[in-house]
């Protein structure tokens, strides 16, 4: 197989937070052929403005350069300015996007990889931008039954502090998500369920390697034995289950979420739960009606309106300040 170009698929691993995008990322890295580095935040960030680095003059690197390794997530790729100005002499980026295959195809070639993905989990909210970027991305969005989403988010100092804050959260990545996935098509978006990966693993990275023309290999089931180096960057804290294979309940709602979490959870995104076909807990509430109830009870019990606006809006913030 050749290097990666313009012509390969582009896979970005997406979804909702503590939803398995860190799994993907260890399956995809692992594999022989493709390097898959910790959260970039620099495509969606930095795309907004893309054609800002256009100038009369070509393409404005040394801009470029400046705001990427400014970036915090960025420079713990290890990527240092010399390299990657060394790699835009040799093949000079026209724009915003050649740009980042660029940074890319130098972290792949450091891993000594032809190919390179993305897993970043916001891109589930950025994929609009992305896909008119890069006519080559490939989007994996992976969906967790919300209720242990909101379970996992309540371990970690980042994120929802609730269970009706993660429900908000939840339910506005995945329907939001889906909603674009929609409008992409299959042949460009693909949803693979959290419970089917680890029940599943070989079948359903065989199906996902197929989706962005990559063979299976066994050594994508191996991630265990890199654990602590792919824990090396990003939140290495809040992964550490990437010891272990791929095990169902790591999370369980059922016995985790008490009996009032349950109930809000649900009254908010139980109709999303409903859609996914994961089977609700408390009785179902018909409609609109029943979402309208649900965010009103989660505004009397506790969520602060403000502050949770502006972490559902990340979704990357920390806790209290932590």
């Amino acid at each position: 197989m050749t290097g990666h170009g313009p012509a390969d698929p582009f896979p970005f691993f997406v979804g909702c937070g503590r939803s398995g995008t860190t799994l993907l990322r260890a399956m995809f890295d692992s594999h022989p052929l493709m390097a898959v580095p910790s959260e970039s935040y620099f495509v969606g960030n930095l795309g907004r403005h893309a054609s800002g680095y256009s100038a009369e003059s070509g393409f404005d690197r040394s801009r470029f350069l400046d705001d990427l390794l400014g970036i915090e997530w960025a420079q713990q790729w290890g990527l240092q300015r010399a390299e990657l100005e060394a790699a835009m002499d040799a093949a000079p980026p026209e724009n915003f996007a050649a740009a980042v295959r660029c940074v890319f195809r130098c972290y792949a070639d450091k891993a000594g990889k032809p190919r390179y993905g993305d897993k970043t989990p916001n891109y589930v909210a950025r994929m609009p931008l992305i896909a008119g970027l890069f006519p080559e991305a490939r989007f994996v969005h992976i969906i967790r039954d919300g209720r242990d989403v909101a379970t996992s988010f309540l371990r970690v100092p980042f994120g929802p502090e609730t269970a009706a804050e993660g429900a908000i959260f939840w339910r506005r990545r995945v329907t939001n998500g889906r909603a674009t996935g929609r409008r992409l098509g299959p042949d460009r978006y693909r949803e693979v369920r959290y419970e089917e990966l680890v029940e599943n693993p070989r079948g359903t990275l065989g199906q996902l390697c197929a989706f962005v023309r990559l063979d299976f290999d066994e050594a994508m089931l191996d991630y265990t034995a890199r654990a602590d180096e792919l824990m090396s960057t990003g939140r290495p804290g809040a992964h550490v289950h990437l010891r272990l294979a791929p095990t169902k309940g790591l999370r369980d709602w059922r016995t985790e979420m008490s009996r009032a979490q349950v109930t809000r959870f649900e009254l908010i995104a139980g109709d999303l739960l409903d859609e996914l076909g994961y089977e609700r807990a408390t009785r179902r509430r018909r409609g609109a009606a029943g979402v309208r109830t649900g965010l009103t009870l989660a505004v009397r019990t506790g969520v602060n309106a403000r502050q949770a606006r502006r972490r559902l809006t990340a979704g990357t913030g920390s806790k209290r300040g932590t």
